[in-house]
């Protein structure tokens, strides 16, 4: 005689279990788009930058203002992230970026040394050409090649993309390079004579220049290093961020600034 599943206590109380696993399935699945929501409501990012002009700056009314800044601040809005910017010298912003989550730093260059770092969004900027400046009255100084470079004093900012640069070129702090925590300290050392050389970027120096009312011709390029002017500007991420942030970033960086 055939059997009756239909009727049979073993296949009834497989539905009901099966019943019950889709119950907790579909309000576990709603559980954790409520947490969700819940989270996005609570997350709030840090954003880090520092004093580089045209880029990110302290503008006369002491709003955080460039180029950078105003990407960044269109990319967020675009991904309704909610953040507060703060800005520090280099060495304090980045080194906050990678000891606190959910963290933002820019305008940073992507290099091997930092590659591991950070969740990397690239790039915010167009490519920055970075050179060897003097005060244009110094003619005692002569630049006819890289070697050149070791016989001179070269002030650079600390912890930046520069500083890891001449490192790697076998530069040594206190000897042939001295730090100084801003990128607008490094002009003034090279105005008051303090200094032989600094390294900066095109735009950025001659920007620096025009603030301080002194003319473009106040100082003169000697060296640039092609190699040094490879990494692209970005934003980076600290590593614990969430995904889901990160990925929300790169999508509205993506619709914001198509490459």
């Amino acid at each position: 005689m055939p059997i009756n599943m239909n009727n049979n206590p073993l296949q009834k109380c497989f539905k009901i279990i099966v019943g019950l696993c889709f119950m907790l399935c579909v309000q576990g699945s709603i559980a954790k788009g409520d947490a969700t929501q819940v989270k996005d409501a609570e997350f709030k990012l840090s954003v880090v930058t520092e004093t580089w002009f045209p880029f990110n700056y302290f503008d006369k009314n002491n709003e955080i203002v460039g180029t950078s800044t105003e990407l960044v601040k269109a990319i967020l809005a675009d991904a309704n992230i909610p953040y507060e910017i703060n800005l520090y010298p280099w060495q304090r912003a980045f080194s906050y970026a990678r000891t606190h989550k959910n963290t933002l730093i820019y305008s940073i260059f992507r290099t091997p040394i930092r590659e591991n770092l950070f969740h990397w969004i690239c790039p915010i900027g167009k490519s920055t050409i970075h050179s060897v400046y003097k005060l244009a009255n110094r003619e005692d100084i002569k630049i006819n090649s890289a070697s050149d470079l070791a016989n001179y004093s070269i002030n650079l900012t600390r912890g930046t993309f520069p500083h890891e640069f001449f490192i790697s070129k076998g530069m040594k702090e206190g000897v042939n390079l001295q730090l100084t925590a801003t990128n607008d300290s490094n002009i003034l050392m090279l105005l008051k004579n303090r200094v032989d050389l600094i390294v900066e970027a095109e735009m950025a120096i001659f920007q620096m220049i025009n603030e301080l009312d002194l003319p473009k011709d106040a100082v003169e390029k000697v060296y640039t290093f092609d190699e040094m002017n490879q990494a692209p500007i970005c934003m980076a991420l600290s590593k614990d961020t969430p995904e889901y942030i990160v990925e929300k970033i790169r999508q509205s960086h993506k619709a914001l600034y198509p490459h």
